[in-house]
């Protein structure tokens, strides 16, 4: 490819990202970042009002602390103070003890770093000591910068100060006065999502060839997805949700299908007759009953039964499964216990035993004494932020580390821009607090609304809010006009990124190349469970079949978000990275084609039930997943022992057109790539398997 074809591409990539993560309706999201940017601008004035020093670290405290919902926002409130009692106690020994030893402070603060970073890697807690970890490597520039142990004292007293009453305000105000329950979001987001579906019914007759597009397919499985992550914090703040937490938890991944099909069949432009047009009326009205339900927070009770001449209409033009999957949920039993959530254990199995969680530690308390040596020996301690940002971009995968390396540095750029527009242009006119909160209003609500996107951008918000407070609001209390202060913050991110990076590159570097074999195998397992016969009949085949398929996108999630990072690793020859890259993905792809011609199988399955030997048929493609997956696990991987299917018996009644589809599913598997061939594989002893917190 030429260079006047390649650049376009890119940036048309690039444009393409920008509006998916600024456009997404996460549930919530308007909310959140409406809370963050307005205490924000709180924040500013409490503290140039009462005199606290450290704006900025007030502000960081608030982009983790406001969470998308009241029940997560309380919870991590109570994390931070945690932490916050851990680093005071911490700290306030190193100063006790080691004031005026220097080399003593520098090893026990490094001490410190390590085993917080250890634990961090191995603590379900990990955020809490991710945040000690922060602190230590922080508190190093006091001590460096005041003269007498007393002022030193008094800074960290301040220090608590501006951590402290910030998730004071925000569990004020996000948790009580203005709190955004778990349930109502998961009710407003049943609401969109099935006036969607609404709309989408209204378009099959004329057709919407963007309805089905692989943007709205992708955006469909993200919001069912962010459904079943409130559906966990729903179920925990709430005692009568929690009661019919199954019933639930069987919509949401109801609706998501109703979502998916409806898109589908949009796509196909139906040219409909009177008694189709009049069928899809009395959809569109379950619709609206189920919408109904969902905003009293009730289970939906349908009284409509299609008739038999409805359900011949409905197996004409593909509605038969929206009938079927409406009818299901209609008839749901209530009284299913819930399942019990196994629990995660409070540290990882192999604490004692793996290698590699020292070593991560060892790594990022080498990067930042390297950062603290250099800023110390050379006497520029305004690029102090190099240090920090060694523990910032410290994640257990060199691509992860290399993925927010790139978020770092995206922010603290624009950040660095901003802050310099402001200190040239705005603010040698500003003339009081009001005037000053007004020029920082858009800044703290664009980098808000960043902020609460999808973890592919998010910290872009967080860091250009904070490289520009850092910058502008850190000399005294009101706006600085100091042009050093945002160049010394910018050249001190990048020299902490540069050295990060070669450090996490080259020092026992971890990759998740070899893992991501296994995360693909587990997947192709999940779409096997789909695949294979289930015990339950009728409609409660249904809704397991249907939660089932939400389960396989989220394990498909989980790939995509692996093979993003891997993308990253420079430790992988580009050759190996690519090729890799280029085999995970079309798994990916193929899995998501399997999964929707089994919809069209399973669809044809439930509409005109066939003879029983069918099911031996399911239960041997499913056991080609499982089979192709054990293959793929493998070291080396041996994918291309079995690339076979046998077809239908034909002795079981199967309908031409059903035989059709499942041989066409039969070709699908079948049609996996091979991953035996060296260039694609990855040898796990080439790479340490890395582990995501």
């Amino acid at each position: 490819m030429n260079l006047a074809g390649y650049v376009p591409e890119r940036l048309h990539a690039l444009a393409n990202f920008l509006h998916e993560e600024l456009t997404e309706a996460r549930p919530g999201r308007a909310a959140q970042a409406t809370q963050l940017g307005s205490l924000c601008l709180l924040v500013v004035f409490v503290s140039m009002t009462l005199r606290v020093p450290m704006i900025a670290v007030s502000l960081i405290v608030l982009f983790y602390g406001v969470q998308s919902n009241a029940f997560f926002t309380r919870v991590v409130a109570v994390v931070f103070v945690v932490a916050t009692v851990l680093d005071v106690g911490c700290l306030f020994l190193v100063l006790k003890y080691a004031y005026g030893y220097p080399l003593i402070r520098i090893v026990a603060a490094g001490l410190i770093l390590i085993g917080s970073m250890y634990l961090m890697r191995v603590n379900k807690l990990g955020l809490m000591f991710f945040a000690v970890a922060l602190v230590a490597a922080y508190g190093q520039t006091i001590p460096d910068a005041l003269d007498f142990p007393e002022i030193a004292v008094r800074a960290l007293m301040w220090a608590i100060v501006a951590g402290l009453y910030p998730v004071l305000l925000t569990v004020i105000v996000c948790g009580y006065l203005f709190p955004s329950r778990p349930v109502a979001l998961v009710q407003r987001e049943l609401h969109r999502q099935l006036a969607d579906v609404s709309v989408r019914l209204e378009q099959i007759p004329t057709g919407n060839a963007n309805a089905q597009s692989a943007w709205a397919a992708t955006r469909i499985e993200k919001d069912t997805l962010a459904l079943q992550g409130l559906h966990t914090f729903a179920s925990a703040d709430d005692a009568g949700y929690r009661a019919i937490a199954p019933y639930w938890n069987a919509c949401i991944a109801a609706v998501g299908y109703l979502r998916a099909k409806t898109a589908a069949l949009a796509a196909r432009r139906l040219p409909m007759g009177d008694g189709a047009r009049a069928l899809l009326c009395r959809i569109n009205d379950e619709i609206a009953a189920l919408k109904e339900s969902c905003e009293r927070a009730e289970p939906y009770r349908a009284t409509w039964t299609p008739g038999d001449a409805e359900r011949s209409t409905a197996a004409a033009y593909g509605l038969d499964s929206l009938c079927h999957t409406l009818q299901a949920l209609a008839g749901f039993d209530l009284g299913q216990p819930a399942p019990k959530a196994a629990k995660d254990p409070l540290f990882v199995a192999d604490t004692l035993t793996n290698p590699m969680y020292l070593r991560f530690a060892l790594k990022v308390a080498l990067a930042a004494s390297i950062c603290y040596v250099f800023y110390h020996g050379a006497q520029w301690d305004g690029i102090h932020t190099s240090m920090l940002t060694c523990v910032i971009v410290a994640y257990p995968s060199t691509g992860a580390s290399f993925q927010k390396m790139l978020l770092r540095c995206s922010g603290a750029l624009i950040g660095a821009l901003l802050a310099l527009l402001t200190t040239i242009v705005i603010i040698p006119h500003v003339d009081g607090i009001f005037g000053f909160l007004l020029m920082l209003a858009p800044i703290c609500f664009a980098g808000a609304w960043v902020a609460t996107g999808s973890e592919r951008s998010s910290y872009i918000g967080t860091q250009f809010v904070f490289t520009f407070a850092m910058a502008t609001l850190e000399s005294g209390f009101g706006p600085s006009t100091d042009l050093t202060e945002i160049r010394d913050r910018a050249i001190g991110i990048v020299i902490g990124i540069v050295v990060s990076a070669v450090v996490y590159a080259y020092i026992w570097p971890e990759s998740e190349a070899g893992t991501i074999r296994q995360k693909l195998a587990d997947s192709l397992r999940e779409a096997g469970k789909l695949v294979r016969p289930s015990a339950c009949v009728g409609e409660s085949e249904h809704l397991k079949y249907l939660q089932q398929r939400a389960a396989c996108w989220n394990a498909l999630k989980v790939c995509d978000d692996m093979v993003e990072r891997v993308a990253f690793e420079a430790s992988l020859p580009s050759g190996t990275r690519r090729a890799l890259l280029h085999r995970a993905r079309d798994v990916l792809a193929r899995m998501r084609q399997i999964i929707d011609q089994w919809d069209v199988v399973q669809n044809r399955l439930v509409a005109d039930p066939v003879d029983p030997a069918s099911d031996a048929w399911r239960q041997r493609a499913a056991d080609a997943l499982d089979h192709y997956a054990d293959g793929l696990a493998a070291q080396p991987s041996t994918t291309a022992l079995r690339r076979s299917l046998p077809a239908v018996d034909p002795s079981a009644n199967v309908p031409p057109a059903l035989a059709a589809h499942m041989r066409q599913l039969a070709t699908q598997i079948i049609e996996l790539p091979d991953w035996t061939d060296v260039a694609s594989g990855v040898d796990a002893a080439d790479v340490q398997p890395g582990k995501s917190i």
